[in-house]
């Protein structure tokens, strides 16, 4: 008889800052990986420097943000660190 296991839920739950991974979320982070796996490099003879930089656009409610932030949980604290600024309709150049 199949008997389920008591889930206990982690020490510092913050259910607002939970993340779920959809199919759309997981294929736009393989993209995002994808990108920033290219050589940085990308031709010797001409001097030329690869591309790593990614723009998420779509509409408001879209996930982009989240998207973003579960990308970035990937990142090394050590090596790597990750700044959030948010911004709106509403932001000018000079807000910035």
């Amino acid at each position: 008889m199949w008997q389920a296991d008591t889930w206990t839920p982690p020490r510092r739950l913050l259910f607002s800052q939970l993340l779920i991974p959809t199919m759309d979320s997981t294929r736009t982070d393989f993209i995002m990986k994808s990108i920033g796996n290219l050589p940085v490099e990308k031709s010797k003879l001409r001097k030329e420097n690869g591309l790593r930089n990614t723009l998420l656009v779509g509409g408001s409610g879209t996930a982009k943000t989240s998207i973003v932030i579960m990308y970035s949980r990937q990142f090394n604290p050590i090596e790597m660190s990750f700044k959030r600024i948010n911004f709106s309709s509403a932001t000018e150049p000079i807000n910035f």
